[in-house]
């Protein structure tokens, strides 16, 4: 196996993840025009009781819904495709070959085989792709705000920035205590193929690193389950924001309604993806462990 985790994607999906890549362009820019249509929408067809145009602009909508959702579906079913065969490849060259590392022993085999494999391949699937869509819908709806509404817009997403140093903090101390999990069981199922649960100081080995399993998933969940709710906090000030800047403006004269409406569409789909590339960097730095913990087996 490769040494590094993107060298191991590459290895094993180059000419998948160009495909896949190539279905992601095509997907983020039309997250843009659902908010110039909502725009258009209010500004124009509703302000001007213009039937006509509100069914016309009312059916573009759909069309590109209809188009972003097809597109999407057929993205992510060739991402299951490759999470799929990568996960086959590796389970099938772990039984085959077995590791070459003489100290790993049935229930770390087993640990791979079963669920790691598995992990590694979800991951490969959508370890370009993902980020790229994400990355792409964040900056394209970004641009598009300040273009139409530079202060609301700054506003708003100023309000990004506290998420971004949250997870920074967080995820060195979310990423040990994920090696440790993994760790301790393998540990455990290396106890019982041992001791085959017959012998009574083993079960007491084995009690202790059950605890110990327990105590480091509520640990992580614990952190994971407060970075989330201090996002979700931050996304309703993010949205409380354009509500009070840009009904200021709309007061003052200096903007419109249907901008109003369409930041407010617009935050929530940008913040989505925001989400999204966090959550990714927090499981990039946690299959790095996974996957050299993997690979050390086979060295």
């Amino acid at each position: 196996m490769s040494s590094s985790l993107y060298g191991y994607v590459l290895k094993v999906s180059r000419r998948q993840q160009v495909r896949l890549g190539l279905l992601t362009l095509a997907v983020f820019p039309l997250s843009l025009v659902p908010l110039e249509l909502q725009r258009r929408i209010i500004n124009y067809a509703v302000a001007h009781s213009a039937i006509e145009l509100l069914l016309v602009l009312g059916a573009l909508y759909l069309g590109v819904l209809l188009l972003q959702s097809g597109l999407k579906f057929l993205r992510d079913v060739y991402m299951y495709r490759i999470a799929e065969g990568v996960t086959r490849v590796l389970r099938r060259k772990f039984v085959r070959l077995g590791p070459r590392n003489v100290g790993v022993e049935g229930g770390t085999k087993q640990a791979i085989i079963s669920a790691e494999a598995e992990k590694v391949g979800g991951f490969v699937a959508e370890s370009i792709s993902l980020p790229m869509l994400q990355a792409g819908t964040v900056l394209s709806i970004a641009a598009y705000m300040l273009v139409i509404e530079p202060l609301v817009a700054v506003v708003a997403i100023v309000f990004l920035v506290p998420s971004v140093v949250v997870v920074g903090l967080a995820q060195p101390v979310l990423n040990r205590l994920s090696r440790s999990k993994i760790t301790v069981v393998r540990s455990l199922g290396d106890s019982v193929l041992r001791d085959g649960g017959h012998d009574a100081g083993k079960g007491v080995e084995s009690d202790a690193l059950v605890e110990r399993i327990y105590d480091l998933r509520l640990r992580f969940a614990n952190l994971k389950i407060a970075t989330k709710s201090f996002n979700q906090l931050i996304t309703g000030l993010g949205l409380l924001s354009i509500l009070l800047v840009g009904g200021w403006l709309a007061i003052q004269g200096r903007t419109e309604i249907g901008i109003i409406v369409a930041f407010m569409s617009g935050y929530e789909r940008m913040t989505g993806p925001a989400r999204d590339l966090l959550n990714f960097y927090r499981r990039l730095s946690m299959m790095r462990v996974q996957y050299r913990l993997v690979a050390d087996a086979f060295a």
